[in-house]
């Protein structure tokens, strides 16, 4: 229901701004015929508004960010909804099993950090309840055996986390990045 409304406003909001731009740009072309396009777009009271007080552009410029702010911040909630809230593991005559996402995701990041050379571990439950994918982030340091990380992520991690959940399968998507290693300087 959230990303339904989600997606209406934002459609709602953008079917706004591209008309309003469209009928602007076509005023400037001259589609509404030669003295509209001449004409200024703010009215006389409003451009003398405009030109007598210092802080009226600085003041539409900072709406037009703030309201930019807003888009981005609801645009990145949007990215963020295919995460699981809530897992479920059986569902039958009986009734429905349902664990919560989070703890399995942090399970699942803790024991990736307890790998050598692993800095730091991320995963998320994606996809729908009864459906779910792992979306893993390990970022490991320099010089790491990468082989040897896959290996334990491919025949520990997830295998782990599969069995614990009782799945038959789970997607993962693993994202490996390498960050320079501490160095060590000697001191005499």
């Amino acid at each position: 229901m959230k990303r339904s409304g989600n997606r209406t406003g934002l459609a709602l909001v953008g079917l706004v701004l591209l008309v309003v731009g469209g009928l602007a740009l076509a005023r400037g072309l001259g589609a509404f015929g030669a003295s509209a396009a001449r004409r200024p777009l703010l009215e006389p009271g409003a451009a003398a508004l405009a030109a007598t007080r210092p802080w009226f552009w600085p003041a539409v410029a900072a709406a037009g960010v703030v309201l930019a702010i807003i888009g981005l911040a609801w645009l990145v909630s949007l990215l963020r909804l295919d995460r699981l809230r809530r897992l479920r593991l059986e569902s039958g005559m009986s009734g429905v099993t349902e664990v919560d996402g989070g703890p399995a995701s942090h399970a699942v990041a803790g024991q990736v950090m307890g790998y050598p050379a692993v800095r730091r571990a991320r995963a998320v439950l994606r996809g729908r309840p009864d459906a779910p994918r792992l979306d893993l982030g390990v970022s490991a340091r320099e010089p790491a055996d990468l082989g040897a990380l896959v290996t334990r992520l491919h025949d520990e991690a997830v295998p782990d986390l599969r069995t614990t959940l009782g799945l038959r399968r789970l997607p993962t998507l693993v994202r490996l990045s390498i960050v320079p290693g501490k160095r060590t300087r000697a001191v005499h």
